[in-house]
């Protein structure tokens, strides 16, 4: 599987860096909880993104935008072919409170 690396500048805060910690351990366990597998996620400069197997073996992509400018209420969602498709299937939202009722093939 893809290593998808962190963005380390010195300009990212602390705040985040911290933020994406705790999302990526809550984010982890609500895909576990639907037997999903193969997770994998990247903290960039105020934003992340990662990819996930759900128990079909179909792939999917998930993103939050840049969390200064945008309210984080929402993860996008999608198909993806690979954990290279950047592009995949169509786009989906759901809370990022209710990530247990996400809809995946």
């Amino acid at each position: 599987m893809k290593n998808f690396k962190n963005y380390t500048g010195s300009d990212l805060g602390d705040d985040f860096k911290k933020f994406f910690t705790a999302e990526k351990k809550r984010i982890t366990k609500a895909l576990k909880d639907l037997n999903c597998t193969d997770i994998v996620m990247s903290r960039q400069f105020y934003f992340f993104y990662g990819f996930f197997t759900s128990p079909s073996g179909q792939k999917y992509y998930f993103s939050a935008s840049d969390v200064r400018h945008f309210d984080y209420k929402n993860l996008l969602y999608r198909t993806a072919k690979s954990y290279d498709d950047w592009t995949g299937g169509s786009n989906q939202y759901i809370n990022k409170d209710d990530l247990h009722s996400m809809r995946i093939k």
